[in-house]
């Protein structure tokens, strides 16, 4: 997912109630990308025929809108 930049990574400070050293985490947070994709699929689990295409190979639906230069 990351690959694809849907998901990305962000170091999150950790706040303990305890005195002594707490290691930061890496956290995984959506990306806007990430979110309309998952808004995409939510949208296709909801259509008549997700019973039909839910067993059909993942395709990611954004993909980036090639312009063409005009000579």
């Amino acid at each position: 997912m990351r690959a694809l930049g849907l998901l990305e990574l962000a170091r999150q400070r950790t706040v303990a109630p305890a005195p002594g050293f707490h290691a930061p985490v890496d956290i995984a947070v959506v990306t806007e990308r990430g979110r309309l994709e998952f808004t995409r699929l939510s949208r296709d689990e909801r259509s008549g025929d997700w019973d039909l295409r839910r067993t059909e190979p993942y395709t990611f639906g954004g993909q980036e809108t090639i312009v063409e230069a005009r000579v």
